[in-house]
């Protein structure tokens, strides 16, 4: 789909994606890419309110206001909570048996599926829905296959059912109200992701009236019969800045794709607030901010970037960061990181610019040059650099460019960065860390190439003034207070290497024989985290491991890159995406109506192993396939790939096959010939990795005058964006000598 959506945007067409309903977590975000422009959901004005009234056989009510186009329910009836016995299902996740519910409102509480839970209800007779968030999130306008309300917090009606007897409820059928816009919605997707401010832009994605197929698949679509609903979903949002993108190029004709999407995030709004509706939202929540079509239609100035360079640089995560998009991401942030950025004026008169930032705490986000001017047609260029110091953390800034002129809007790029060294560390330690005056401090820098590729690295050290550099060992003094050292060679690590060979642990053993096996249902495409015992892999200990559905698993947490859960189903080895995994069986495969993953750790009261065991089927087909890893904890590499060889004595039917184990980089491993059924449990034995190379060098510094003084060493080298700065304070102080009288 990226690969279509890059053809497009290569042939001058704009692409739309939603960013997914998967919010609002972290890194939930999809369509990564840089050539698409990614969309988030948030709230616009048009509600469907309904008045909720709730009673107790005390005398007592409460009156809650929800959301619902459904017609209302009236005179009152029975509450009871999906809670209790005997439905005794909080969330409405399955058919109530039939008649448990007549005459009765049953409460609901919101989980995925929403429309599906009033359909589940309603097997058991039930008159209507009450549907509670619980915590508060947006409340959604669905239609839904009884009279429902939603209500955006269930707190006060949990509290009221739990403090007063006897409860009855009606409500009232949705009407259209003014509500609450600019509000992320809490399904929205969030980033990061990848190696860009993701999502792009938000637009509104909540109660948007929206054409309905009367005709319906799926009772989780809803009744049949309706024309229109008002959908909630970043389907609903895409749309709108599709909307968008087709009023702009008929404004503009000549621009591209990129110039597109530029004017929508530059005059994007920043008002907006998370979904609690109180705290601003920040650019993994909304991109650039909520479009404003009325402002992009003039945006002054654009950024832009070809298709070529977005494929080459998108995935790099040293050279990302300079693709000329009107946002800044900088993942790896070392200490000081500066991004090009390039305008092109597309008004017919020229135009100046004062820019202005935004940043955090212990970091500065500057722009050179400060104010500049660009002619009709021409560019400019900036530089927009980042420093930090502050401990690692996600971090957001922005960068405005105001113009002088009234007759273009203002325009802002959001920058997100994490302060943290890349992938050649670097230390620097000095001893003594507090001199008198005239002493001398020791200054020892170490870098370390921490990649599998071969790298060079330059090296500046500087100190104030109280603390003049008065020699060094392996490095240049040019003058008191610098010393350098440069194209200094860092070799490549080695990864550890593994390969297969006939031989077991115990054999297939099936999982559901132990106690404490957890098993874990998996659909298709899916991946799930474990956190386990420690294990050994490639000379590597790792205390969690990633299971793929498709047959494979790789040590350690999913670190949300896309390219990990994948089916195009590559020859071992390869440095392609995913890396290090071991794979027993990798196809495609599919945990939808079968028993899915089964975990567990088993001992023989000597020594113990994680297994892991899929009971999967081929995609698309109730073929089932089980097969094992079996990993040894807490000593030497142990790991073995078991079968139940009844289930794996065909190839599958239009998928390729893979088994074998790889390399944390790629380029080691070893698998059978593509298509090969294992005849014979497989065990793996690795080689040990080589740590990448490290270079040294000294500076002695001279406490010259009191005073608090500093060391900096700065390392640029191609394996890292920016620059790796680390410092070290020194204290510089008068002794004296008491005399006695």
């Amino acid at each position: 789909m990226e690969l279509a959506f890059f053809d497009a945007y290569k042939a001058g067409v704009f692409v739309a994606a939603s960013a997914g309903n998967s919010g609002p977590g972290a890194s939930t975000t999809d369509h990564l890419s840089g050539w698409v422009t990614t969309v988030a959901a948030s709230t616009q004005k048009r509600s469907f309110e309904s008045t909720l009234t709730v009673s107790s056989t005390d005398g007592t009510q409460t009156v809650l206001k929800g959301i619902s186009i459904t017609q209302g329910l009236s005179p009152e009836l029975p509450v009871v909570l999906a809670s209790a016995p005997p439905y005794s299902n909080p969330t409405c996740e399955v058919p109530a048996p039939p008649g448990i519910f007549v005459g009765k409102i049953v409460a609901c509480q919101r989980s995925p599926g929403r429309i599906m839970k009033g359909f589940n209800v309603k097997q058991g007779g039930a008159a209507g829905m009450i549907l509670y968030n619980n915590p508060a999130a947006d409340a959604l306008s669905d239609n839904h296959w009884l009279p429902t309300v939603h209500l955006a917090d269930g707190t006060a009606f949990l509290n009221y059912v739990a403090a007063h007897p006897g409860i009855k409820a009606k409500f009232t059928q949705g009407e259209k109200v003014i509500g609450t816009g600019d509000v992320m919605t809490s399904f929205s997707s969030r980033g990061p992701g990848g190696q860009f401010i993701k999502p792009d832009i938000t637009a509104p994605g909540a109660q948007i009236l929206a054409g309905q197929t009367p005709v319906l698949d799926d009772a989780a679509g809803g009744p049949p019969g309706q024309y229109f609903m008002a959908i909630a979903g970043t389907s609903m949002s895409s749309p709108h800045i599709a909307g968008s993108a087709i009023l702009e190029k008929a404004a503009h004709l000549d621009f591209t794709p990129g110039q597109i999407k530029s004017s929508l995030m530059t005059t994007a709004t920043t008002n907006v607030k998370k979904e609690n509706g109180t705290t601003p939202a920040d650019p993994f929540d909304l991109g650039a901010g909520r479009v404003q079509v009325n402002l992009a239609a003039n945006p002054g100035l654009t950024f832009d970037e070809t298709a070529d360079r977005l494929f080459a640089l998108g995935n790099d995560p040293v050279n990302a960061v300079q693709i000329n998009l009107p946002s800044v991401n900088a993942p790896v942030m070392p200490g000081k990181l500066t991004a090009v950025r390039t305008a092109k004026n597309v008004t017919n008169k020229t135009q100046t610019y004062r820019v202005e930032t935004t940043s955090p705490a212990g970091s500065s986000i500057t722009v050179s040059p400060a104010i500049f001017t660009v002619a009709p047609g021409k560019t400019a260029t900036i530089n927009i650099t980042i420093k930090s110091s502050a401990p690692k953390a996600q971090y957001f800034g922005e960068v405005r460019l105001k113009p002088l002129s009234s007759s273009v809007p203002a325009l802002h790029l959001p920058v997100a960065f994490i302060p943290q060294q890349g992938d050649v560390k670097v230390t620097q330690a000095c001893s003594p860390a507090s001199l008198t005056l005239l002493q001398n401090s020791t200054c020892t820098v170490t870098a370390t190439n921490g990649t599998f590729n071969d790298t060079t690295a330059d090296f500046t050290t500087t100190s104030t003034l109280n603390l003049p550099i008065v020699g060094a060992s392996g490095a240049t003094v040019v003058n008191p207070f610098k010393a350098e050292k440069k194209n200094a060679a860092l070799a490549g690590a080695i990864a550890g290497t593994p390969s297969i060979a006939p031989g077991t642990i115990a054999g297939y053993i099936p999982l559901d024989l132990f106690g404490g096996t957890l098993v874990a249902p998996v659909g298709d495409e899916d991946l799930t985290t474990f956190n386990v015992p420690p294990f050994k892999y490639n000379g590597v200990e790792y205390t969690a491991l990633t299971i793929d559905s498709n047959g494979y698993l790789y040590p350690g947490s999913d670190d949300s890159n896309e390219n990990n859960n994948c089916c195009d189903i590559s020859p071992i080895p390869n440095p392609a995406k995913p890396n290090n995994v071991l794979a027993p069986f990798w196809t495609d495969l599919d945990g939808t109506g079968a028993t899915g993953l089964l975990v567990n750790v088993l001992t023989d009261g000597v020594a113990t192993w994680i297994v892991v065991e899929w009971r999967v089927n081929d995609f698309g087909t109730t073929n089932g396939r089980t097969f094992q890893v079996w990993l040894g904890s807490g000593g030497a590499q142990d790991i073995a790939f078991s079968y139940d060889f009844a289930t794996i004595a065909s190839l599958p039917s239009g998928q390729d096959l893979v088994v074998g184990a790889e390399n944390e980089a790629g380029t080691g491993g070893q698998g059978l010939p593509v298509n090969t059924l294992p005849t014979t449990d497989l065990y793996v034995t690795s080689t040990d990795p080589v740590p990448g190379a490290s270079t040294s060098y000294t500076v002695t510094v001279k406490g010259l005058f009191p005073g608090s003084g500093r060391v900096t060493t700065s390392v640029v080298t191609p394996a890292v964006p920016g620059a790796t700065v680390v410092s070290t304070d020194i204290g510089v102080t008068l002794k004296f000598n008491r005399i006695g009288t």
